[in-house]
């Protein structure tokens, strides 16, 4: 034990010694808030899609049957009559994200409508449509109904009005950017904080020689490894608290220039499960790193060997854009790295589920473990450590 504890005071010397290092540890949570905190409305439309197959089921009331005649030839769309006295059930299923779309003709639409085109009354009547633009599916029937409807209006007749309500939330809209681009920008800081570390301290050293003079000493080579691991697993936690308290600070003023509510809008709940994420991602991928820089020969190898797996971490993050992010099955999230990406995207959208955060830490955790003991008897070969 007193040798693991000489080897991680090493570490600790040599890394807060050097201010490069310190900045590569601080840098990442700094980029973080700045991006976030200036970031804003810039990003503001669902780039997320919907099945090519799905049909937009469309809930209509007191829709005469004139109207409905140019909608019936769509085969991606499916019309529901329902009384007016479901209408309120109705509308908060599409609030709710639950349904797609919600169209609400006057009881005496036919008799108004009529009255206009006699030209006894000038108030148009009214036709209330109800979406919500979280919901991509809503989005989709949206824009089918309101497309037919207008050129139903053009072509046939002009004598009524459509107003339209988007019924999403200032909340689901913070939700929805936060869920599209946190992801990427937490994975992608964080390995670029992990990559600072482990490459000089293990290719670093193998490149100077000191690593070869560490390894004959009559100290044994599992607990130097453990030593280096564990003083690389505290300085990436640190660059994984960096970026987090970044996050956490940047979340008000990000809302603010969406126009959200408040910072409150994410619970201790939320952070904690945050937390959690971060933590654990961390250490799978300074083990990675680590491992990777144990085969290289010098730093410069380790960097360039290390590149395509930021790469693919990147578009780990990138990928629950363009998915249908924390829902699912659970065997999603038996893949390190990726299931975190899923679980930041539910916890940011509100939509987290416990266990899957849980069953994602666990994951990580025995995945860093793995490679943690990779990393150890890789030490033991002298093929490797010794490699020229």
């Amino acid at each position: 034990m007193k040798n693991i504890l000489t080897v991680i005071k090493k570490e600790f010397s040599r890394f807060f010694r050097d201010k490069r290092l310190v900045l590569s540890l601080i840098l990442p949570g700094v980029l973080i808030y700045f991006i976030y905190s200036f970031l804003g409305d810039g990003i503001l439309s669902n780039v997320g899609g919907t099945d090519e197959n799905y049909v937009c089921q469309v809930y209509t009331v007191n829709m005469p049957d004139a109207f409905k005649t140019p909608f019936e030839s769509l085969e991606k769309m499916q019309l529901h009559e329902i009384s007016a006295d479901e209408a309120d059930e109705h509308r908060q299923a599409v609030a709710d994200q639950e349904e797609d779309l919600l169209v609400v003709f006057p009881e005496n639409f036919e008799e108004d409508y009529n009255a206009v085109l006699a030209g006894t009354s000038t108030e148009l009547p009214r036709v209330n449509v109800y979406y919500n633009t979280v919901r991509t599916e809503g989005t989709q029937a949206y824009t089918l109904f309101a497309g037919v409807l207008s050129v139903f209006q053009q072509q046939v007749t002009p004598y009524f009005l459509s107003d339209v309500q988007d019924l999403a939330s200032e909340k689901d809209m913070t939700g929805m950017i936060f869920s599209m681009i946190a992801p990427m920008l937490v994975l992608m800081f964080l390995f670029s904080g992990c990559m600072a570390v482990a490459p000089e301290s293990i290719a670093g050293e193998k490149e100077r020689g000191t690593l070869a003079t560490m390894l004959v000493t009559p100290v044994r080579r599992s607990h130097i490894a453990a030593g280096k691991i564990i003083a690389l697993s505290t300085l990436s936690l640190l660059s994984g608290l960096c970026s987090f308290l970044g996050i956490i600070l940047s979340l008000p003023k990000l809302m603010g220039a969406a126009g959200s509510l408040s910072a409150a809008v994410y619970t201790i709940g939320d952070y904690a499960m945050l937390l959690g994420i971060v933590l654990s991602s961390v250490l799978v991928i300074v083990a990675l790193v680590s491992v990777v820089s144990a085969f290289a020969k010098s730093v410069k190898e380790a960097t360039a060997m290390i590149g395509p797996l930021m790469i693919l971490v990147m578009l780990l993050g990138v990928s629950t854009m363009f998915s249908s992010g924390s829902t699912g099955s659970y065997l999603w999230y038996l893949i390190p790295l990726y299931n975190s990406a899923r679980a930041m995207n539910g916890v940011f959208s509100f939509a987290a589920s416990p266990v899957a955060v849980l069953i994602t830490v666990v994951i990580n955790v025995v995945a860093a473990v793995g490679l943690a003991f990779l990393l150890a008897k890789m030490f033991d070969s002298e093929k490797i450590m010794f490699n020229k």
